[in-house]
C-alpha cells in the first residue's frame, strides 16, 4: 500500500481478527487475518507526518518487515529535499531498522534478491 498512511494498520489488524472470529462469514482462513500481515506478503510506505512514535508503535505490533520509506516526492508533505533527513534524525531507528526501512523491505516488495 503506498500514499495511505500507516498508523491505522494495528485497529485494522486488530479489527480483522476480531471481525472474523464475530462476524464468521469468511472462507477458511489457515491464519488470524492479521497473521497475513506479517506474514512477508503485505507492505506499507510510510508517510513521515505520522512519525516516529507511530513507526515505533506499528512496529512494535506488527514487527519490522511490513513497513518501507517512501519520500512522497514530489508532494509538498515530502519536504524535499529534506525527507530521508528527517527520517534518519529517529533516535530510535537504529541500524537494523532503518536498513529494513530503507532498502530491505522494498526489495523484498518488488521481489529483488
Amino acid at each position: 500500500m503506498l500514499e495511505c498512511g500507516f498508523g491505522w494498520l494495528p485497529f485494522w489488524a486488530r479489527r480483522m481478527d476480531e471481525q472474523a472470529l464475530y462476524v464468521g462469514g469468511t472462507a477458511p482462513l489457515k491464519h488470524a487475518p492479521s497473521e497475513y500481515l506479517t506474514g512477508g506478503r503485505f507492505f506499507c510506505s510510510i508517510e513521515r507526518q505520522e512519525g516516529e512514535d507511530m513507526f515505533n508503535t506499528v512496529t512494535q505490533y506488527l514487527g519490522d518487515e511490513v513497513l518501507m520509506y517512501a519520500s512522497d516526492y514530489p508532494h509538498s508533505e515530502c519536504q524535499f529535499p529534506n525527507s530521508i533527513d528527517n527520517i534518519l534524525a529517529w533516535p530510535s531507528l537504529g541500524s537494523d531498522k532503518r536498513k529494513k526501512l530503507l532498502w530491505d523491505n522494498a526489495n523484498r516488495f518488488f521481489k529483488q534478491t
